[in-house]
């Protein structure tokens, strides 16, 4: 929101006369009334609050920012449900599905800088940049990525639809996009093959209550989201006045995404977490006027994430989507600006296929 800066009429400072008001808006609500008529709309119905009482009241403008409902056709398709955390700088923490915060902290310092998350996530990203995924690992796509700030945002999106604020476009060059799905089974092979491309994304699996310093400069805040499928992507992600396409984002801080376990709080079914991630690999190639030219080009991979405890991490600025979860998983987060794009030609990009389901059936 800009500010506004009152004119001044004269080279006398503005001063009130004896008889002028202050503005009504001013001294009417206490900041504790304005925090309790928020929490009574109807977006925090189902929230479980499992952050401390001095967490909530410090950092209330930003967990109340990310307190949503998305709703198509007056049917609700995704809430919020949970407030946890966070996991906080210096510390030494695991993750808990089951435990009332979620995070659980240890007694024990962090000793090796070498060692914490975020070390670890560029090095696996860094490592893997000259081995990327062939085609039944990744999709592979060339398309041009504006971002709102850079003149391609999207008007006349539901308010909901991005708690970092305006959505951009990536305008890709195919009208059906089909996306890999890996899922961690019980088998060496396929064990390798999740972790290998994965990496290449800058990304982990923490098994559960693996312990992991952050190394990360800001807090890390759970907000739990439960989500339907397939509506919540056909009918809301897809709508042209909803999510206006598919999104896609990155930006500053690392993400983390830990599933429920059991049946969800709102949609009553079993979770299955699956995680888009994206990586930029811009093409070099001469033109017809044998001039050097740089196509964006992009890789995609859907991961399915174990719903034991186990927990999905990415490095700072890694391409990802969470809209293809059923049910309810926490993710991660900083209170940081975002890079957010949606799928797009024209209009939202609707025609995706992946594990096995296509959403152009869905419609049906």
């Amino acid at each position: 929101m800009s500010h506004v800066i009152p004119k001044k009429t004269s080279d006398r400072g503005l001063s009130l006369s004896s008889t002028a008001q202050p503005p009504s808006s001013l001294g009417r609500e206490t900041l504790d009334q304005y925090r309790e008529s928020q929490m009574r709309e109807p977006r925090w119905d189902h929230v479980n609050i499992g952050v401390s009482k001095a967490d909530l009241d410090n950092n209330f403008e930003f967990l109340n920012g990310a307190v949503l409902n998305r709703s198509a056709d007056e049917q609700l398709l995704l809430t919020t449900t949970g407030l946890f955390g966070p996991i906080r700088t210096g510390t030494l923490v695991h993750l808990d599905p089951d435990a009332d915060n979620l995070v659980v902290q240890s007694d024990c310092a962090p000793l090796n800088p070498e060692a914490d998350l975020v070390t670890r996530l560029n090095r696996l990203h860094d490592e893997a940049t000259h081995n990327p995924p062939g085609n039944k690992h990744a999709l592979s796509v060339s398309g041009f990525w504006t971002s709102a700030t850079d003149g391609g945002g999207i008007p006349g999106l539901d308010g909901a639809s991005n708690v970092f604020g305006s959505t951009g476009q990536l305008i890709c060059d195919t009208e059906h996009l089909e996306f890999p799905v890996l899922t961690y089974g019980g088998d060496a092979k396929s064990q390798q093959e999740y972790l290998q491309t994965l990496a290449y994304y800058g990304g982990t699996l923490l098994r559960p209550k693996e312990e992991f310093a952050l190394g990360f400069i800001q807090d890390l805040w759970g907000i739990q989201y439960d989500q339907k499928l397939p509506q919540y992507v056909t009918d809301y992600q897809f709508g042209v006045h909803k999510g206006g396409g598919l999104f896609v984002e990155h930006h500053p801080f690392p993400h983390i995404w830990l599933p429920a376990t059991g049946s969800d709080p709102v949609f009553h079914r079993s979770t299955k977490s699956r995680i888009l991630l994206g990586r930029r690999r811009d093409i070099d190639h001469e033109d017809g006027y044998y001039r050097t030219v740089k196509t964006q080009h992009f890789h995609f991979t859907l991961f399915e994430v174990p719903n034991d405890g186990s927990a999905l991490a990415i490095r700072p600025q890694c391409i990802h989507n969470d809209s293809f979860t059923d049910g309810a998983q926490t993710v991660f987060l900083a209170n940081t600006p975002a890079n957010t794009v949606a799928i797009r030609q024209s209009a939202p990009l609707t025609d995706m296929t992946f594990d096995r389901y296509t959403t152009m059936d869905m419609y049906k």
